[in-house]
Formats: C-alpha cells, sequence, structure tokens
C-alpha cells in the first residue's frame, strides 16, 4: 500500500468496493496465497467477501450457505494495484486509446487504481480539463485518477494554475514526457505543491546534455556514428530535484530512471531524509538494448524516451527498491 495522496483510502473519492454482482451476497475466494503487506500476510488462507467487501481472511473459513465459491489454489490473492503512471491518451488522441479501454486493460491486469499523466491533447493544466477525465472515468470499471501539468501546455515556461488543480482533485503534479529546465521555475513548482499537499513527478533529461542522443553513449554509438546520450544527461536532474526537494520538503519521485549513477544518488538521499523516490526502468523482452551490438536492428521506432544504460546501470537497477513514496 502506497502511503499519503496515493492511498487509495485518501483518495478523492475514497476507498471502492469490490465488485460483485447484485446477486451474489457472498463469495469465498479459496486456498490462494494471499498477500497482503499492509496487514503482513502472506500465506496460504481463504477470503470471504460479503456484501462487496472484504469480510474475513483465514485459514479454512466457514462460510454461510449459498456462498459462490472461486477456487484460487496457485494463484496469488492481493489488494488491488497500484500503477502511479499511466497514459489513457484521452483527451486528444483516443484513436491510441481511451479511458474506457485503459481502464479494461488494467482491471485485466490486476490494477484497481491508476494515475493518469497529463502529456494529452490538451494537457491537464486546467480544471476544465481535469473535470472533463473525472466525467469520463465515473464509467470506468477501475479508479481512474489524474495528475496535473506542473507548466501551461507542460512547456516547461511558465507555472500552471497549481490551486486549481489541486482544487479540482489531481493527486500528483508532473510535465511527463517534458522535463523543466528553468530550475527556478521547478523550485517555485515545488513551493507551491507543498502548499496544497501534492507530490511531484518528474522526467529527468538535461536537454543541453542529451540533444538527440538516439542510444546510451559509449563505444558501440561511437561505433555506429550515432548520437550518444550519457547517463549525465539524467544524473543531473535528479542531483537537481535531490537538491530542490531537501529545500522545499515537498516529496519528488524520479520517473523511469536508467542509469546507475541516478539510483546512487537517491539511495544517498533518502538515508538523509530528504523525500525523494524513483522509479527504474525495467528491461524486458520487449525493451530495447542500444548499448549492445544488437541495437540497430532494434530500428529507432524501438527507443524509448531515456537510455537503456550499460551494463553496469542495467545491475545497479536490480538492486535494492528505491520506489517507495512518501509524504
Amino acid at each position: 500500500m502506497i502511503p499519503g495522496v496515493l492511498d487509495p483510502a485518501s483518495l478523492p473519492n475514497g476507498p471502492a468496493p469490490i465488485s460483485v454482482p447484485a446477486d451474489m451476497r457472498s463469495l469465498l475466494i479459496s486456498g490462494g496465497r494471499v498477500v497482503d503487506p499492509a496487514n503482513g500476510l502472506d500465506g496460504v488462507a481463504d477470503v470471504l467477501v460479503e456484501d462487496g467487501r472484504i469480510a474475513r481472511v483465514g485459514p479454512s473459513l466457514r462460510v454461510p450457505a449459498g456462498c459462490e465459491r472461486i477456487e484460487a489454489v496457485g494463484q496469488v490473492v492481493c489488494p488491488g494495484l497500484i500503477d502511479l503512471h499511466v497514459h489513457f491518451r484521452e483527451p486528444g488522441q483516443t484513436a491510441k486509446e481511451t479511458i474506457a479501454s485503459g481502464a479494461r486493460a488494467a482491471a485485466r491486469g490486476g490494477f484497481t487504481t491508476v494515475v493518469c499523466m497529463p502529456n494529452t491533447q490538451p494537457s491537464i493544466d486546467s480544471a476544465s480539463t481535469v473535470a472533463l477525465i473525472q466525467e469520463k472515468a465515473r464509467t470506468a470499471v477501475i479508479r481512474v485518477e489524474v495528475s496535473g501539468a506542473m507548466s501551461k501546455g507542460i512547456q516547461g515556461e511558465e507555472l500552471a494554475s497549481i490551486g486549481s488543480l489541486a482544487k479540482a482533485g489531481v493527486v500528483a503534479l508532473t510535465d511527463d514526457g517534458h522535463c523543466i529546465q528553468n530550475n527556478d521555475l521547478m523550485r517555485r513548482a515545488l513551493e507551491y505543491a507543498r502548499q496544497f499537499g501534492l507530490p511531484v513527478m518528474d522526467h529527468c533529461q538535461d536537454y543541453g546534455m542529451v540533444m538527440n542522443g538516439v542510444m546510451n553513449e559509449g563505444l558501440q554509438s561511437l561505433r555506429l556514428g550515432l548520437r550518444g546520450w550519457p547517463s549525465a544527461g539524467e544524473e543531473l536532474i535528479v542531483a537537481r530535484n535531490i537538491l530542490l526537494a531537501e529545500q522545499t520538503g515537498t516529496p519528488v519521485h524520479c520517473q523511469h530512471m536508467s542509469a546507475a549513477g541516478s539510483v546512487r544518488l537517491i539511495r544517498e538521499a533518502k538515508r538523509r531524509g530528504v523525500p525523494i523516490s524513483g522509479r527504474r526502468v525495467r528491461i524486458t523482452s520487449r525493451s530495447p538494448m542500444p548499448a549492445s551490438p544488437a541495437a540497430p536492428s532494434s530500428g529507432p521506432r524501438m527507443a524509448p524516451n531515456w537510455p537503456t544504460g550499460s551494463s553496469g546501470d542495467i545491475r545497479c537497477r536490480s538492486g535494492r527498491p528505491t520506489t517507495r513514496i512518501s509524504r
């Protein structure tokens, strides 16, 4: 469970009941591995649901007559997962995704709460756009929360109306996909966020360093004659965010980090009590590996908007977690 404003119990609409058909008054999920870190549970047990809410958890539960039963042997039963970073592309790009279709996909993966990023068309930098998304979200199969842009049009030049966004019900601020380069503007954004109790999530990218880089900077980029993206282009912004989080007291979450240096900086800052956290890039079978000799076969359309990094970066990212979000 994620504490603070990103805890489902503290979100504007409160915790949602489990969706149970009207004619099903009780449901037993039997024999699954129940994982609930908030209550220290991790073991085989039954879960009894009555009137859409969890009534009891324990081994070999006695249930009322006529109780519906789901056998979950070999399956994991856990609280709904939360995704803090989704792109449902509505408004403006509904050919790619809508709130309804994105919510259905999230539910199939076990996610019951998601936070939409604001880089839509138009961007989510006004209370009216927040209200539009909230209206669409009312009919979604899961809880859909909204993050607001820090700057107008996520252009990084002028602050958005953060007070209005907070009043409208956003749960975080971010210019996701873009990074505010003006350090004073970023400081003022964090100061406003602190006033309204909102965490900030940042896409860490120093434009002067990364420029038009298309792969991780190193020997392979030199051999291929491709513009490299140095890890320092990410680490400089992570270091800035640590300093500003320490100065303002505003929680800052660094999104999709890929450099080992970024992870080390955040771990060191967290030990000092700085309200900083980060999400590491997960390398999967679908991820491009631009630092490898196979990079050209991936093609430019396969490249993400961050350097995948060297093998040393990947080893560092596979270590201790740095992603706990706090207020």
